[in-house]
């Protein structure tokens, strides 16, 4: 039997015994399945389409924080919602969309909702007015609050 590179490396494994040469075949092997699944997955890397990300994109329009009258907790990143102030049916703003979860860590909470520059103005004027000596909105998601019969 001819010798290898391995047997001349590791005589005890691979020396000139037919079990030497039965354990240098099954490297060989092993080393070949693992050279076709390494250019496999090489190629399967390089002609598989780029991986979405979980997070929505930003909407166009302007990004606002606005104070919050009641909790925010059901609200996630990309809801749509609508903006109303405390004790009036009729939202201030609709078509806003929900651009980071409420924040509670300041002294009034708040969500960071991103909504069309037409109604920027309208939130802002809403934002200077008190509303029974407390400024603040309810942000409620899109389609909550509607009758489905």
């Amino acid at each position: 039997m001819a010798t290898s590179r391995l047997a001349a490396h590791l005589p005890s494994l691979f020396g000139p015994s037919r079990r030497a040469a039965w354990r240098l075949s099954l490297v060989r092997r092993g080393l070949a399945a693992g050279a076709l699944l390494l250019a496999l997955q090489l190629t399967l890397g390089v002609t598989r389409p780029p991986e979405m990300s979980d997070e929505p994109s930003a909407p166009a329009g302007s990004a606002l924080s606005v104070p919050l009258a009641t909790p925010a907790d059901h609200l996630a990143p990309g809801d749509a919602v609508g903006v109303y102030l405390p004790g009036r049916a009729e939202p201030v703003v609709t078509g806003a969309t929900v651009l980071a979860l409420p924040a509670t860590s300041g002294a009034p909470p708040t969500v960071r909702i991103s909504l069309p520059a037409r109604d920027v103005g309208t939130l802002v004027q809403q934002m200077t007015s008190e509303v029974g000596g407390r400024t603040g909105f309810i942000v409620v998601r899109a389609g909550a609050g509607k009758d489905t019969a």
